[in-house]
């Protein structure tokens, strides 16, 4: 005869994968949310940066425009590829017209040489618009806090993750807590490839199906076991 405890262990287990079945459908519509935000919000009109006076999270993905000039001074952030290449992301401080700085994410540079060569930066120090959007910063697989800061050259740092308070600290500048992930074409741009956030969702819908299917699979050893198993009457 079954136990009721073999029942409740079943039902548990069950319940316990379609649990996580549950799970991944959630996740799957956030991811989907975001990539449909993201594209709302790139299609929307462009907000002129100086004008926004406080950071929101309402502005990531925003395109914008700037009005200033760029300040030789440069973070790089380490341990980024493209197409097959090592390099940089290279982050530039960018004046605007009212003094606040920003931090522009000009796109991809190469590594040349070993790692302890010195990139020759340029950027432009005359006024321009640069356009853009707003966006987080670029994630890392790496996390290590600015203390952990590679001074290169006296206007160039190198570190492994982009932390906002901690660059304006690193920095000795206030600097929006917001990154401006600059337009190709852009006399200061360097190899710009911005993907959008990933979406994802598909992944997630079919773990989600795999769970939902061990389950069931799982209910239906379980439903043999106590029916199946029995013997025929006489």
């Amino acid at each position: 005869m079954v136990s009721v405890r073999w029942l409740i262990a079943l039902g548990a287990a069950c319940a316990g994968l379609a649990s996580l079945g549950f799970w991944q459908l959630d996740r799957a519509e956030q991811k989907g949310a975001r990539i449909a935000l993201y594209r709302e919000r790139q299609a929307a009109t462009p907000l002129d940066f100086n004008s926004i006076l406080t950071p929101a999270e309402s502005h990531v993905w925003r395109r914008v425009a700037l009005r200033g000039h760029f300040i030789d001074r440069h973070v790089l952030l380490d341990n980024r590829v493209q197409a097959g290449r090592a390099g940089y992301d290279v982050l530039t401080l960018f004046a605007l017209d009212d003094g606040r700085v920003v931090l522009v994410n000009r796109g991809f540079m190469a590594m040349k040489g070993d790692r302890s060569a010195i990139p020759e930066l340029v950027a432009p120090a005359d006024p321009t618009v640069a356009r853009g959007f707003i966006g987080p910063p670029p994630a890392s697989g790496i996390a290590l806090d600015t203390s952990r800061a590679e001074l290169m050259a006296p206007h160039i740092v190198r570190v492994q993750a982009v932390d906002m308070s901690g660059l304006a600290e690193l920095l000795a500048t206030p600097v929006w807590p917001q990154l401006v992930y600059l337009d190709a074409g852009h006399p200061a741009a360097l190899a710009v490839d911005w993907a959008p956030p990933g979406d994802g969702s598909a992944k997630h819908r079919a773990y989600a199906v795999q769970w939902f299917a061990m389950a069931g699979v799982l209910g239906a050893i379980g439903l043999w076991n106590l029916y199946g198993k029995r013997p025929a009457a006489r």
